[in-house]
């Protein structure tokens, strides 16, 4: 799983540094939180409830970040 979302968070980041994009790090924060709550559906695919309110809140909180700082 580490080498996978290390690799992901590395292309997501590039791809927003070369189209000058915000990057809201989704994947970083599920790694952190997926120690302590259950943030996949019964299939393991998708996010459970949890999950994508954790997934809004944290793009949320970049868009909200990039608004205060213009």
């Amino acid at each position: 799983f580490g080498v996978m979302q290390q690799g992901l968070s590395d292309g997501y980041r590039e791809a927003a540094q070369a189209h000058d994009a915000l990057l809201a790090p989704v994947g970083q924060a599920f790694a952190v939180a997926r120690r302590v709550t259950q943030l996949y559906d019964a299939d393991h695919c998708h996010p459970s409830a949890a999950g994508s309110r954790l997934a809004a809140e944290t793009i949320a909180a970049v868009i909200r970040q990039d608004w205060e700082g213009r």
